[in-house]
């Protein structure tokens, strides 16, 4: 087992236990449940039920079973040969695990393992992981990116090595050209799909703006005027789109930022009200309760 001081500097506090984890320094960390008896495997031990907020690129690889998770609000179904690309920033909640899941993680700090010669191509594909961070990919696919995941285990593990992180960014270079053309692929799939209602396309716009803004802005007149439409009209059209009004997906991205720091302990009420620009704690104490039921400090620490 590793020291845990380590996962407070990768600020990696949603695993509250992993038996098969390997880290580079606290910068880059490998971790799977294969072949583990199944009082160890069980993914449901080291995915938190609570929000939690990323604070580095996040990669799952799942061969077996499936994993429910929410990410920025959107359910996704985690299943046998598909990846899950988390970006920093990223609000997830794992929902529910089945007992046979299988998986492997890679988590790693952006700055250190992703060359810039690609620059444009590398910024292209972060947008697209913001609206599809679920991957499909065929077997082979699979097998090879899990034995790129194999042999940066055994790099790391290699005693008196001393180009550890150049490996592991030179791995990492060929995964990250394996995302772009999977990315590419997709978009050719896309291409062929028919073309999305006004509403659709208006709810997409919407829900970009609310991510890039929620912290600062709460109120639907801000995004009515970026988008140039009214209020009203906005609050229809995503109303049509998704089932739910623009007001609440608001208040949700608020309220699942305001969960995730708060479950995370680093912060006071004090300082996550002031980081979600609310006037003041009480302000931000009956905005909280209003959507939960019960008060931020209770949510802290029940």
């Amino acid at each position: 087992m590793i020291d845990s001081s380590i996962f407070l500097r990768l600020d990696m506090g949603m695993f509250v236990g992993m038996e098969h984890t390997l880290f580079f320094e606290d910068e880059f960390m490998l971790a799977d449940n294969f072949g583990l008896p199944a009082e160890l495997a069980s993914t449901s031990k080291f995915m938190a039920a609570y929000p939690f907020k990323i604070t580095f690129t996040f990669m799952i690889l799942c061969t077996r079973g499936s994993i429910r998770v929410q990410v920025n609000l959107q359910e996704v179904l985690l299943e046998a040969n598909h990846a899950l690309i988390l970006l920093p920033n990223t609000i997830g909640q794992c929902l529910e695990v089945s007992d046979d899941c299988q998986v492997a993680m890679i988590a790693y700090r952006d700055e250190k393992y992703i060359d810039d010669s690609h620059s444009d191509l590398h910024m292209l594909f972060y947008r697209y992981l913001s609206k599809n961070a679920l991957m499909l990919l065929s077997p082979d696919e699979m097998e090879e990116t899990l034995a790129i995941y194999r042999a940066m285990w055994r790099k790391i593990e290699q005693p008196d090595y001393a180009f550890t992180r150049d490996a592991l960014n030179g791995y990492m270079q060929v995964l990250a050209c394996n995302g772009y053309q999977w990315m590419l692929n997709y978009q050719q799939q896309a291409e062929r799909k028919p073309v999305e209602s006004r509403s659709e396309q208006l709810f997409e716009r919407f829900i970009e703006l609310v991510q890039r803004h929620y912290r600062q802005e709460r109120a639907i007149q801000f995004y009515a005027r970026k988008l140039c439409i009214t209020p009203k009209y906005l609050s229809r059209k995503v109303h049509e789109a998704s089932g739910r009004y623009a007001g609440d997906w608001i208040r949700d991205c608020v309220i699942l930022e305001a969960k995730a720091l708060l479950k995370s302990k680093a912060y006071t009420v004090q300082q996550i009200s002031d980081q979600l620009n609310f006037p003041n704690p009480s302000f931000f104490g009956k905005y909280f309760k209003a959507a939960t039921g019960c008060s931020p400090r209770k949510y802290m620490w029940e």
